[in-house]
This record gives C-alpha cells, sequence and structure tokens, in this order.
C-alpha cells in the first residue's frame, strides 16, 4: 500500500503482527524495549514534574551530565548512519542497497531519539522555538540549533525519496553535506569553550564526525549482519567490514593526537589528561578501539562484526560520557571550600532517559522490522 507514493505495512500485515504481540509472540527484545520505554516515560515525567534540583546530580559546578552526553551520543550516531548511507551508496552501491533504508530510517529515529533526552535536559522545552524568533547568529548553540532541525528534515525527505525510488545523487550529495555541517557544528559548540581545557580544540569538531562515523557504522553492521543471516546474503558484510576498520583506525589517531596535545600542556585545567592517562590508554584507546580493530581483522564472520561493533557502541557511549563530564573535573574558578576535583555520578532518573533513548530506537525499529516496512520499500528497486 502506498500514501503519495511512500510504502506502507499492509493492513492485514499489521493486524496479524499486533495479533502475535498480545499472545506473547512479538518478540522478547520488542517486550524488553517496551518495558524500557515505560520506566522511561516514569524518568521523564518526574524531571519534568519533580524538577531537576530534586531529580537530576548535576549542579552549577557540572552543568552538563548523562542527558547531555547522551543526546550528544544518539547525535553522533545518527550522524554516523548518513555518512554510511553516503559511503554505501557511493562506493558499494550494488551490495549496500538492499540495506538503504534501514540505514536513513536508523538514522532518523536515533536523531529524534538524542532530541528527547536533550529535551529531558532542557527544562523549558516548550520555548525552544524561541531560537527561530530571537536568533543569536554568535553561538555555536543557535547554529546547532539550526543545523539540528535541517539535519532531520533532510533525513525525512531522503527516506521518503528512498522509499519511493526516487532517489538522487543530488539528494545524496545534499543529505551528506548537511549533517557534517551539523555535526561540526556540535563540535565546535565543545571545542570554542575556551576555558574548559578538556573541550577546547580545534581538533574536536572533527574527532565528532568520525566517532560519529564510527558509532554509527557500527549500529548499522549490527542490522547489515541480521539481515544478512535473514536473507542468506553474505555479501551485505563486507562493506561493513571495511568501513569499520576505517572508522576505528580514524579514531585512533584522532584520539592519540588529542591525548598527546592535552599531556603536551602544562596550563591550568589540562591536569585532567594526565589523571585519566591510562584511563583513556587501556579503556578509551585499548578496549575501545584496538580490541574491535583486532576482533574484525581475525573474525571476519557473522559473529565478529557483531561482536566488534556491540563493544563499540559500549564503548562509545562511555566516551561520550567521558568527553562531558570530564571537562568539569579541575575548577575553572577556585572559591571557599570548593574542592581541587569535582566529581559526578548521575541519578536514577538520568538512567532512565538512557533507557527510554535506547527503548525508542529499538522498540521502533524493531516493529518497523517485523511489520514488513523495509522489505516493502525494497520492492521499489532500491
Amino acid at each position: 500500500m502506498q500514501i503519495y507514493g511512500v510504502f506502507i505495512p499492509e493492513k492485514n500485515r499489521l493486524l496479524s503482527y499486533f495479533s502475535q504481540f498480545k499472545q506473547g509472540k512479538g518478540g522478547l527484545i520488542v517486550y524488553l524495549a517496551l518495558i524500557g520505554l515505560v520506566l522511561g516515560g516514569f524518568g521523564f515525567g518526574s524531571i519534568f514534574i519533580l524538577g531537576h534540583g530534586h531529580t537530576i546530580n548535576t549542579s552549577s559546578q557540572v552543568p552538563w551530565g548523562l542527558q547531555i552526553s547522551t543526546y550528544v551520543y544518539f547525535a553522533l550516531v545518527s550522524g554516523g548512519c548518513i555518512f554510511t548511507n553516503f559511503i554505501g551508496n557511493m562506493f558499494f552501491h550494488e551490495k549496500y542497497k538492499p540495506l538503504a533504508s534501514r540505514v536513513i530510517f536508523m538514522g532518523l529515529i536515533t536523531a529524534i531519539a538524542g532530541f528527547a533526552s536533550l529535551a529531558s535536559e532542557l527544562g523549558h522545552v516548550e520555548r525552544m522555538y524561541m531560537f527561530m524568533i530571537s536568533p543569536n547568529p554568535t553561538s555555536p548553540m543557535f547554529w546547532m540549533s539550526v543545523w539540528y532541525t535541517a539535519d532531520i528534515s533532510i533525513l525525512l525527505v531522503e527516506y521518503i525519496n528512498i522509499q519511493r525510488n526516487k532517489h538522487s545523487k543530488a539528494m545524496l550529495y545534499t543529505s551528506f553535506i548537511i549533517p557534517v555541517i551539523t555535526y561540526c557544528s556540535l563540535g565546535s559548540l565543545f571545542g570554542a569553550v575556551g576555558t574548559m581545557p578538556y573541550y577546547y580544540s580545534s581538533l574536536l569538531p572533527i574527532y565528532f564526525l568520525f566517532s560519529g562515523f564510527l558509532s554509527g557504522n557500527a549500529l548499522c553492521a549490527i542490522i547489515a549482519a541480521f539481515q544478512s543471516k535473514t536473507s542468506g546474503n553474505m555479501r551485505l558484510l563486507k562493506p561493513f567490514f571495511r568501513m569499520q576498520k576505517i572508522a576505528l583506525a580514524s579514531v585512533f589517531v584522532l584520539t592519540f593526537c588529542r591525548i598527546i596535545i592535552g599531556l603536551s600542556s602544562n596550563l591550568t585545567g589540562y591536569e585532567v589528561f594526565r589523571e585519566t592517562f591510562f584511563q583513556n590508554v587501556i579503556f578509551g584507546i585499548g578496549g575501545a578501539l584496538v580490541v574491535p580493530f583486532i576482533i574484525l581483522m581475525y573474525k571476519r564472520t557473522f559473529g565478529g562484526l557483531v561482536l566488534s561493533s556491540l563493544l563499540v557502541l559500549l564503548t562509545q557511549f562511555m566516551a561520550r560520557l567521558d568527553l562531558v563530564v570530564e571537562g568539569f573535573r579541575v575548577p575553572v574558578f577556585r572559591v571557599y571550600d570548593m574542592p581541587e576535583r569535582i566529581s559526578y555520578f548521575p541519578s536514577v532518573f538520568e538512567i532512565l532517559v538512557v533507557l527510554a533513548s535506547v527503548s525508542l530506537v529499538a522498540l521502533v525499529y524493531l516493529i518497523s522490522e517485523k511489520t514488513g516496512l523495509f522489505e516493502i520499500a525494497g520492492k521499489g528497486g532500491h
């Protein structure tokens, strides 16, 4: 069935799946995601009703915590899905074609999940329209709002075009260039904070682009792995092995350069690089980048790709939390009774926000997959 040329699942198939769902045959992950969404909804409701002061552990010393980290993580995953779509179409077109609608759809829902986490941190989310009627072009945050809106819009257009089998190179390039600007803007929002040495760097926008590609490609690789297992077409995996190794190597170089630059400075605030050196080398480079690369080198199978990708997704989330929180570890302005090092641990409500974002992505994607949305779109020839 089509609406304005866009394929949607047949009514009978939708009713059949929801009938199975009510009988307990909807799939274990779907039920877990639904429970997670309900619990996460409780967390969201508590934050909005009780207020930040009673529910989250951020403060004037650590104003950005787990909610901002989750936003950055999902925003970069979304960008990574778009970069995967561009590279897949440009260099692996025939092998990548069956996955195009799934990858763009995943990019769209991860962008929405990231925005949901950000909304829980803003307080008055209903006032977000103010960035349009009272713009501040000198603020990186203003441009982040502009480009993030454009990014979601272009993703939606790109998905509709793929579903209508009217995909064009002009739209492919547009849907690549706008996310590049978007996530460079996000990186510059952090990198321009000169008072926070852990953030301040012209490397950060580039680091955001490549770490986003790494995370998004890992998520797409898991989708490709299960699609290849279902269809029996193992050729789907080949592009993702290559793209993932390139992404891991690129992020390794950028992470190494960032650590070396941080260690070489004796200015106030850069102590955080020395204090977290072993943590960054052992977990941030070894566990997060080297181990997944070795797995891809020596285990070129379905299991190897899934294991490496899951490890990347988990460690990159921890890397985003480390990036956001560790920036406030060394106080910029010392006052009476302020500790020399500031610590932060997220509250249960902040953790529920993460659970809600993850559950939203899993639930929407799995229901779309099980109701035949992508198979129907695939018959259009893309």
